[in-house]
């Protein structure tokens, strides 16, 4: 049975991201334009995801054969035996990749019943694999990630999803949005949640809200093992630290937490 605290686990899961990263940099560098399907309004699926999730289930499934699985594309796979289960967002940011917005990650995180406990975002187009296990602290290939002090509100930069199309609530995050825009030093919505989640674990982001953009688990998972790790408070709006309840996010330094929440919520 797998042991979520045996170090082969992560190390499997980092195999597989880079796998499935090649993949997925093999696509971005054609020259013909990328084919997709609709699964539904502004959700987009390519080839590429599809063989990248399949090539991460293989190589997670040789090496821990009795681990569940939750894909974006093949849905559940219910575990062996015991309890972990793996989520995977195998693309996150197809629409960037199918516009060659080079922005777009491999997410993995695993989860021990409810508890997430490791997560791997990698950003195949740079080859820079960020990685936590829960209560092992937060990396960036080989570096253990610091925690930098807390910027005030008007030097933060500020990363957020929002809703388009048909995808979410789009007046909440306009509120929000208006309520946070003249309190910061800027507001960014690159395009990968999980990416960005992870990227305030790192510092290039000060901060990652949303509430209005339908965000799944696979989505966030991995990204949240990081932030967390990296030493960030990662909570809906109401304060919920269980990801399963939860329609919105917030991920920043404790000493900022509260005073963005109090800032969002509020918003008439």
């Amino acid at each position: 049975m797998t042991d979520p605290t045996s170090p082969t686990l992560i190390t499997t899961l980092q195999r597989a991201a880079r796998a499935a990263g090649e993949i997925l940099c093999e696509g971005y560098g054609t020259t013909d334009a990328i084919d997709f399907e609709c699964k539904g309004a502004s959700d987009f699926v390519t080839h590429y995801d599809q063989a990248a999730e399949r090539t991460i289930i293989d190589i997670v499934h040789r090496a821990h054969p009795e681990v569940g699985f939750l894909g974006e594309e093949t849905g559940t796979t219910p575990a062996q035996a015991g309890n972990v289960t793996v989520i995977i967002d195998p693309l996150d940011g197809t629409n960037n990749f199918l516009h060659r917005v080079p922005h777009f990650s491999v997410s993995i995180a695993v989860r021990e019943g409810t508890t997430l406990t490791h997560g791997v975002v990698y950003q195949p187009l740079l080859d820079e694999m960020l990685w936590a296990i829960r209560g092992q602290g937060a990396f960036l290939d080989e570096r253990r990630l610091p925690t930098p002090p807390a910027k005030p509100l008007t030097e933060m930069l500020v990363s957020t999803s929002l809703p388009y199309h048909e995808k979410g609530d789009c007046a909440t995050s306009l509120r929000q949005l208006t309520a946070l825009m003249p309190e910061v030093a800027g507001i960014r919505t690159p395009g990968s949640a999980a990416l960005e989640i992870a990227y305030a674990g790192l510092g290039r982001f000060d901060a990652f809200w949303s509430q209005g953009a339908r965000l799944e688990l696979w989505d966030i998972a991995a990204g949240i093992v990081i932030a967390r790790e990296a030493g960030c408070t990662v909570t809906d709006l109401a304060g919920d630290p269980e990801p399963a309840n939860w329609e919105s996010l917030l991920v920043a330094r404790p000493e900022r937490h509260a005073e963005l929440q109090r800032l969002l919520i509020e918003t008439p």
